[in-house]
């Protein structure tokens, strides 16, 4: 064991002892991560809806079943629920009871109004309580018709470049565009920015926000040594004056590491975060821990007091945090501030734990690890040379 561990290790003990590292570092994040969850729930995050609807047909023809048939087919993909209903009297019933949230009310009329190439209604009645799903149910139904008018304007179309009336054959005509006009396809979409379930996103945006101040114990610690008088002595003995940094930024790391070791396991166990893949995890884990440590001995580097150090960093831990998203999601699409959220350690964290948390390879947190990576190299090398130069004097 080195000189640089053993000090480290001897520190680690005294933070362990005092217990401000586990409040700061385990015990604020993972409360704060109840409480957000427990507030806001399912605001932030992937949500599903449950789409529970009836049919009343009324018209019972063949271009009404149609679109009774399109309905099934939706409910055969999984994508909402159907019941048929005899009359309207039975569906708002169901309404009242909580069992559907709209119905298709299919009046007399449907089928003549279709082949004489007019206008039909299909009527939307929706619970008032469920706004989404009936206008859900009304785009659907919206759809239908469109789609039906369309096959309509073409044969009419037809009928007048033939400059006759339709023949004999074509009255089957309105079963037919109506077939066409309910037609649909479901197409898979990737997404090109992936999101955090709610639990995941405010467990991960605590974890990496408290690591800013949690990590802070180790670098300025070598202020504290240098206030007390301690540093000298350090210095005094026969190891390389690096070393003491080295030992410092040891700490900070080891106390990362724990903090958000414990935080993950925490999390996953007791409100069900889905963190991804292990090595994608901790690869994440291990390059926000090294980005952390960089930008608080950067912090050191520059102030004159270990007070002074304690309150720019925190200054710059919140600064960080709000603008890389972990409190809740910063910028949209192509704007500024969406651009300005990547010049924070916290916002490639974030993203790069929501490419894995949904089912993808832990490769895809790669990205986001070198990002995190550039952050340490730059601003620790920076860091480094200013401690060093600090020490020296």
């Amino acid at each position: 064991m080195g000189p640089a561990t053993r000090i480290a290790a001897k520190d680690l003990k005294l933070r362990i002892r005092d217990r401000s590292a586990f409040i700061l570092g385990i015990f604020a994040p993972l409360v704060l991560a109840f409480i957000f969850k427990l507030v806001f729930g399912g605001v932030f995050g992937a949500t599903s809806l449950d789409l529970r609807f009836g049919a009343v047909d009324l018209d019972d023809t063949e271009v009404s079943q149609s679109f009774r048939e399109i309905l099934g087919d939706l409910d055969s993909e999984g994508i909402l629920a159907l019941t048929d209903y005899d009359d309207a009297d039975e569906a708002e019933a169901a309404i009242g009871e909580g069992q559907i949230d709209a119905y298709y009310l299919i009046e007399t009329g449907m089928e003549a109004a279709a082949l004489a190439g007019e206008e039909f209604d299909i009527r939307i009645i929706g619970d008032v309580d469920a706004p989404t799903s009936t206008q859900i149910a009304a785009s659907i139904a919206e759809q239908y018709g469109a789609g039906v008018a369309g096959v309509q304007l073409a044969v009419a179309t037809s009928f007048h470049l033939l400059d006759g009336p339709p023949p004999p054959e074509s009255a089957t005509w309105g079963q037919e565009a109506a077939a066409r006009g309910a037609s649909y396809a479901l197409t898979d979409v990737t997404t090109e920015t992936r999101q955090l379930d709610g639990t995941t996103y405010f467990a991960a945006g605590m974890a990496v926000f408290f690591l800013f101040f949690t990590v802070q114990f180790g670098v300025i610690g070598l202020l504290e040594e240098q206030r007390d008088g301690t540093l000298a002595r350090l210095l005094a003995a026969p190891i390389r004056r690096t070393s003491v940094i080295t030992a410092k930024a040891l700490l900070s790391f080891w106390l990362g590491v724990i903090s958000l070791g414990v935080l993950i396991l925490a999390t996953r166990f007791l409100m069900g975060a889905t963190w991804g893949p292990p090595l994608g995890v901790a690869l994440l884990a291990v390059a926000g821990v090294f980005s952390a440590v960089s930008i608080m001995g950067l912090v050191a580097s520059v102030a004159k007091t270990p007070e002074g150090a304690g309150n720019l960093g925190a200054i710059i831990a919140v600064i960080l945090g709000m603008l890389g998203g972990t409190f809740f999601p910063v910028g949209q699409g192509d704007d500024l501030l969406s651009k300005l959220t990547y010049l924070t350690p916290h916002a490639w964290f974030m993203e790069g734990l929501a490419e894995i948390s949904g089912g993808a390879e832990w490769t895809a947190a790669l990205p986001a690890v070198g990002a995190l990576l550039a952050f340490s190299l730059i601003l620790g090398s920076i860091g480094w040379t200013l401690l060093r130069r600090r020490i020296a004097t």
